[in-house]
């Protein structure tokens, strides 16, 4: 049971009153008459009021001002309507319900969200003011640093940006490391951040993974009309794990001039900013940069198989236990680095393109003959020669693998010209030979003298075994 239904079930609840000096003091309908009175017959019929019902004045004089411009009245006749409804219905306003027709789609984060799950990561909180501290960085460089490392995705919800440092950094990262870039506008300063991109003429395929929308405030809703309201967070969230946020606007002024002061989290205090952002990407309304720009649209179609939800399912959605119902969606930058799909074609019948695609691959199996694989015979495989020891009549290890043979301990050379340094068959001479005597010197001698003739000694000397134990390892 929820919150609400409990306290409706307390004794104390009932007809229960909260006064001014309460903290949970929230709606008053004495206000909401002031505030029709302001709407209808202005300034001086609202102070006038307010003195005859003897009420507390509770709006400066600014917000008079604000409150009196931001109103608008609601639209009495749908576009639609004419489709919908026969010519009898046209003289008679119909109370029916049309939920199909009065919910609105979301717009959807075409461009891809990142996943990060339960852990985002170690959680860190540095507040950074302007003007800047000891060795500390001013707001406007950490804020570039932050969009010059991002990695998955850039968000940024600001009621004005106009900084053309700032957006020349979130430029680059859109259209040179393919960023996906969402901004969120206040209705108030998207004519100055169009007025900003007309100054720095962008081509149409540096904004190709870029979205701007708007939104408004929460708003007042008043019987003739509605006061809208304005949007006034100002952060910046950049790879799902990491957000900016404070009192600075994305202005020239406010990050050269003014005194602001800005706090950076990261981890897990993230996970409140990722879902308001999308909260607030779900009501917004789009800015065509393309179409205010008069430059040519090059963006992906939209992407096979997606479905429009409605918003109130869309809020719905964010919540992580819907996790399994929405599925995986589609890794940052993905629909430009892999190409462009093409919309989901339907033909007369109703027919989806997988629905096509299913019964085509089931015609194929059926009308198209299918290749079996060969079976090969083992026993006409080629033979593989091994190399067998003359001594022993074995084959070698050294055959039956690739691995190069052991490298010799000793280091040897190819013998040199001389004649005089046959002390080893086989070509081969050792580098570090013993140190001879004279006695051993008139032995070796004597011995080359018995080989130069063609006889040999049966007593080999001492010397003469070493060395020949020597050739025999390598």
């Amino acid at each position: 049971m929820a919150d609400s239904q409990c306290m409706c079930l307390r004794d104390d609840h009932v007809n229960e009153k909260f006064t001014e000096n309460m903290p949970e003091f929230y709606y008053s309908e004495n206000q909401r008459k002031c505030l029709e009175v302001l709407i209808k017959n202005g300034v001086q019929s609202y102070r006038q009021y307010i003195k005859e019902e003897k009420l507390t004045d509770f709006l400066s004089t600014k917000e008079l001002t604000d409150l009196k411009s931001d109103f608008k009245k609601y639209e009495t006749e749908s576009p639609k309507k004419s489709k919908l409804l026969s010519t009898k219905q046209d003289k008679e306003e119909s109370l029916q319900y049309w939920p199909a027709l009065s919910d609105t789609e979301i717009p959807p984060l075409d461009l891809g969200w990142p996943e990060n799950g339960f852990y985002r990561g170690p959680s860190q909180v540095l507040v950074y003011t302007h003007p800047p501290k000891e060795n500390a960085p001013t707001i406007k460089a950490f804020i570039r640093n932050l969009i010059q490392s991002a990695k998955k995705v850039i968000a940024i919800v600001m009621d004005h940006f106009t900084d053309r440092e700032v957006y020349r950094d979130v430029l680059d990262a859109a259209d040179k490391r393919r960023v996906p870039v969402y901004i969120i506008l206040g209705e108030e300063g998207v004519k100055y951040f169009l007025e900003m991109c007309a100054l720095m003429e962008p081509s149409g395929f540096m904004l190709r993974n870029l979205r701007v929308r708007y939104v408004t405030g929460s708003g007042f809703y008043l019987p003739s009309g509605k006061v809208r309201g304005s949007i006034s967070h100002k952060y910046l969230m950049v790879d799902g794990d990491k957000v900016a946020f404070g009192s600075f606007r994305l202005t020239w002024s406010s990050l050269r001039i003014d005194r602001n002061i800005m706090t950076f989290l990261s981890g897990q205090y993230t996970e409140p900013f990722d879902i308001e952002f999308r909260e607030l990407y779900a009501i917004s309304e789009e800015v065509n940069l393309y179409k205010e720009l008069s430059l040519a649209d090059v963006r992906p179609s939209p992407m096979v198989g997606a479905r429009a939800r409605s918003s109130t399912v869309a809020r719905k959605l964010i919540n992580p236990k819907y996790s399994l119902v929405v599925g995986r969606s589609p890794a940052p930058g993905e629909m430009l680095r892999f190409g462009t799909p093409s919309p989901p074609s339907s033909s007369d019948k109703g027919e989806s393109e997988g629905d096509k695609r299913l019964e085509k691959y089931l015609e194929d199996l059926i009308n198209i003959e299918q290749e079996v694989p060969e079976n090969v015979d083992l026993g006409n495989l080629p033979k593989v020669a091994f190399r067998t020891n003359k001594e022993t009549g074995k084959v070698t290890e050294e055959s039956r693998t690739n691995k190069s043979p052991k490298k010799s301990r000793f280091t040897l050379y190819k013998r040199q010209s001389s004649t005089q340094e046959k002390e080893a068959e086989e070509s081969f001479v050792i580098i570090n030979k013993p140190t001879q005597d004279s006695s051993q010197k008139n032995n070796f001698s004597s011995h080359q003298d018995l080989r130069a003739s063609g006889s040999t000694s049966l007593v080999s000397t001492k010397s003469e075994k070493i060395k020949q134990n020597k050739c025999a390892l390598y």
